[in-house]
């Protein structure tokens, strides 16, 4: 047996085509083990997105009925927002007679208050009057049981200073 070139390139050719595919099986194998593995992970992917769908359906449910009961109880509170709101504008518009009355009373005590003076000077002469005329026509005997306020009364007088007007007697 001769071996000539061309069986020496032959030879050289199949050795090399036997440790082509020898590393192409690793390789094909290696590729086969990862997509296995791929398939397995989108496998337990789908059912957690379906699991997770799944939720989210019965959150967006659940959303949905919030929703509708919020908007529920928001119809029944807008007529007490109605009611509070004309509550408070009343309250306004009181607020505003009271302080325009005020302010009539204001200016009318200002106007007169030389005049009201004067009344309550009469006022408190005609009371010391009174009293001092019962003091000198009752002779009765007064009851033992005098309150505080009825005995610091009858040690007091007239005095000049209230009694005295411009137009009044003096003592």
């Amino acid at each position: 047996m001769e071996i000539t070139l061309g069986g020496i390139a032959g030879l050289i050719a199949a050795l090399a085509f036997v440790v082509l595919v020898f590393f192409l099986a690793r390789v094909l194998s290696n590729v086969n083990r990862t997509l296995g593995s791929v398939a397995n992970t989108t496998e337990n992917l789908e059912r957690q997105l379906d699991g997770i769908t799944m939720e989210v359906t019965a959150l967006l449910h659940k959303t949905n009925r919030l929703v509708d009961n919020v908007e529920e109880k928001t119809e029944l509170l807008a007529p007490v927002a109605h009611a509070l709101d004309e509550l408070g504008t009343s309250l306004n518009e009181v607020t505003e007679s009271v302080r325009t009355v005020s302010s009539s009373v204001h200016v009318a005590a200002d106007e007169n208050k030389e005049q009201i003076a004067q009344a309550v000077r009469w006022g408190s002469v005609a009371v010391e009057l009174f009293k001092k005329n019962k003091t000198e026509t009752g002779n009765e005997r007064p009851s033992r049981r005098r309150g505080r306020r009825e005995r610091k009364e009858d040690t007091s007088s007239v005095s000049p200073g209230v009694v005295a007007t411009d137009d009044t007697l003096k003592s």
